[in-house]
């Protein structure tokens, strides 16, 4: 990140509280990119079950395949009832999870579907550019918008889907995708976080959750983003220790 840039983005991967006292490995995974021109955050939030004994792995894949994926993309953004995008992501997380499976050396099943829940994640994907925002979910997680205004949630709440929440490991899971642009009002600054599920089950109720945006995008106004990118992990450490437990990734992109 450059602080001289007109897009920034920062952020940060906490184990969960609950994962360090099992030790086990975090499940989520941070993915950012920002140039003079874009930004970029990526988070997902392996299921971390039984089931799914590689999903940190899954998460991981995710979140930069969706990263060069829409920074490919950047200029057809604008249409987001193209179907295309999610497909592809879709297509080409399950193709390398395929080249991941063989390269450790794992047993391919024979004459039957490939498991992609064994590496099953959630995943939350957003860029930003000059004139919009665009937005792009599978499972659960959240996303607010900050700006003068005060904070508002992009996205509707996933809903599950039998014991799990929608994933890429379905079978046509582009189909579970939701995206939404968010035009970009004017010139003024304006504050984008995203986290898996980890961070907003920490508060009480929603209202918390709303009140970090208002708090991020005033102290990004009145300190500068750097004072939060020292302070991120120490402040999602202390969200999973006293609140949910589970790991935790946040990306937050400003523009200005």
């Amino acid at each position: 990140m450059s602080g001289k840039a007109k897009f920034a983005a920062i952020g940060s991967v906490v184990t969960g509280a609950i994962h360090l006292r099992n030790e086990k490995p975090c499940q989520d995974a941070l993915f950012l990119r920002a140039e003079k021109d874009f930004a970029i955050a990526c988070v997902a939030d392996g299921h971390g079950s039984d089931k799914c004994p590689y999903s940190d792995e899954g998460a991981a894949a995710a979140v930069k395949i969706a990263a060069d994926i829409l920074a490919e993309m950047l200029p057809n953004l604008g249409d987001h009832k193209d179907i295309h995008l999610p497909k592809r992501i879709e297509s080409e997380w399950k193709k390398q999870i395929e080249q991941v499976h063989a390269a450790a050396g794992r047993e391919a099943p024979k004459g039957a579907e490939f498991p992609y829940i064994l590496y099953g994640t959630t995943l939350l994907a957003a860029a930003c550019v000059k004139d919009f925002i665009f937005a792009l979910q599978i499972g659960d997680g959240n996303m607010l918008m900050v700006d003068k205004k005060g904070a508002r949630p992009i996205l509707a709440v996933a809903e599950n889907v039998g014991e799990d929440t929608e994933s890429l490991c379905l079978a046509d899971a582009w189909a579970f995708v939701r995206t939404q642009i968010i035009p970009r009002s004017g010139r003024a600054p304006a504050l984008f976080l995203l986290a898996t599920d980890g961070y907003a089950n920490s508060f009480a109720d929603s209202s918390g959750f709303l009140k970090v945006g208002t708090d991020f995008f005033n102290i990004w106004q009145e300190e500068g983003l750097d004072v939060i990118a020292e302070n991120l992990e120490g402040w999602l450490r202390k969200s999973s220790d006293k609140g949910s437990g589970d790991d935790i990734a946040m990306g937050v992109m400003t523009w200005q």
